[in-house]
Formats: C-alpha cells, sequence, structure tokens
C-alpha cells in the first residue's frame, strides 16, 4: 500500500487543547457558578477538540490518503467511522466511545449554547481519561 504523507495535526495540537481545558477547570473552581459556566463551557470545548484532534492525528500518522471532506467533520463517531471506512484501527478510550455523543456537543456547547452546562465532575473525569490518552499516543508514535 502506498503511504501518503498528509499528517496536517500533532500530538502537541491535543496537549495544547489539553493544557487549556486543564487550566479552564481549575479557574472555574476558583470562581463563582454563575461566572464559572463560560468556564466550564470553554473547558469542554477544548475537551471535544483535544478528542477530535487524537482521532484525526492516528488516521493522518496511518499513511492512507484522506478526503479532506469526510475528515473535515467534528463528530467523534463520523471520524471514527471514517477510520472504519479506511480500515485504520484507531484507538480511542472506552469512555470517550461511551460518551462520543456528548462529548461531540461539546464543539458548539462552549462557545455557543449559554443555557447548557458541563459538571464539573464530567469535565475531570473527561480530562483524566484525555491525559491518559495521549500519553499512549505519544508513546506509540515517539
Amino acid at each position: 500500500m502506498k503511504k501518503y504523507h498528509n499528517n496536517e495535526l500533532s500530538l502537541a495540537q491535543v496537549k495544547a487543547d489539553i493544557v487549556v481545558a486543564k487550566s479552564a477547570i481549575e479557574e472555574s473552581e476558583r470562581m463563582s457558578s454563575r461566572s464559572a459556566k463560560y468556564i466550564k463551557g470553554i473547558a469542554a470545548f477544548h475537551l471535544q477538540q483535544a478528542s477530535e484532534k487524537a482521532i484525526k492525528f492516528q488516521i493522518y500518522e496511518s499513511g492512507v490518503k484522506v478526503e479532506h471532506h469526510k475528515i473535515y467533520k467534528h463528530s467523534l463517531d463520523d471520524l471514527i467511522d471514517y477510520a472504519n471506512d479506511l480500515n485504520v484501527n484507531v484507538y480511542v478510550p472506552q469512555y470517550i466511545m461511551k460518551n462520543k455523543y456528548s462529548i461531540t456537543k461539546w464543539e458548539a456547547l462552549g462557545r455557543y449554547d449559554l443555557s447548557a452546562v458541563v459538571r464539573l465532575d464530567t469535565l475531570k473525569a473527561c480530562i483524566k481519561v484525555i491525559e491518559e490518552w495521549y500519553e499512549d499516543l505519544l508513546k506509540k508514535y515517539k
């Protein structure tokens, strides 16, 4: 099989989203609950972005030819399905798989849907999993 060099993402971008999400989570704990909801929305957005980029990174790293209109999506489920269509085995933690529809919604929630609130305990559980996922990918793709 011909390998394509089309990796447009790096794990550093995943790490950047983790750092911003972690900072936002920590800041939300210091704020009043009214103000904290907006910061938690930003944390949720960056956790979704980290998840999305971790999946896309693995697809790019596989070396298969990527159709950009199929990978330029925010839906974790669509990206996992696309990887499967390409016969690319992407590693996605069970927690992310179980919550992929909720996490996908965070892409817009944190920026547009100001009536919704993501719980702090949910954000903390998610960031723990994503940090471990990042570390696993870092070891695998060194």
